[in-house]
């Protein structure tokens, strides 16, 4: 599997699964209900979904300060794309336009060379 985020700066596919740590991807799919849900009287469940959403939760290994800022740069836009091959639900390549917020970043500080290492957790949420 690989995960890809589009670099609109430099226009091309930017693969990040090496930065992935093992068992650092989870895929769940959202379900977004409409105005009318909830339980009746009876607690019977009235969901009227209107959409679902895609969500992948990946937490990397630990970076360098340097690819720290280049995953953080492809995180910034307010929608960017996300090319999974292949896409577990599909079993194909698939392109999502996805939004990331909360991007957690712990810092891992080795005090022979000084040199930090960063890693981080972040969702991507299909718009």
């Amino acid at each position: 599997m690989t995960v890809e985020i589009y670099d609109s700066v430099n226009e091309e596919w930017f693969d990040i699964t090496p930065w992935i740590a093992w068992q650092g991807l989870t895929f769940s799919r959202n379900d977004v209900d409409g105005p009318n849900a909830g339980r009746d009287m009876t607690g019977y469940m009235h969901r009227g979904r209107v959409a679902s959403k895609e969500k992948m939760n990946i937490q990397t290994v630990q970076l360098t300060r340097s690819q720290s800022s280049k995953l953080q740069t492809l995180l910034f836009p307010e929608t960017i794309q996300v090319r999974v091959t292949p896409y577990p639900r599909t079993n194909a390549q698939q392109v999502l336009y996805m939004y990331s917020n909360n991007v957690k970043t712990t810092y891992v500080i080795h005090r022979e060379n000084g040199e930090d290492l960063q890693s981080l957790a972040f969702p991507l949420i299909e718009n």
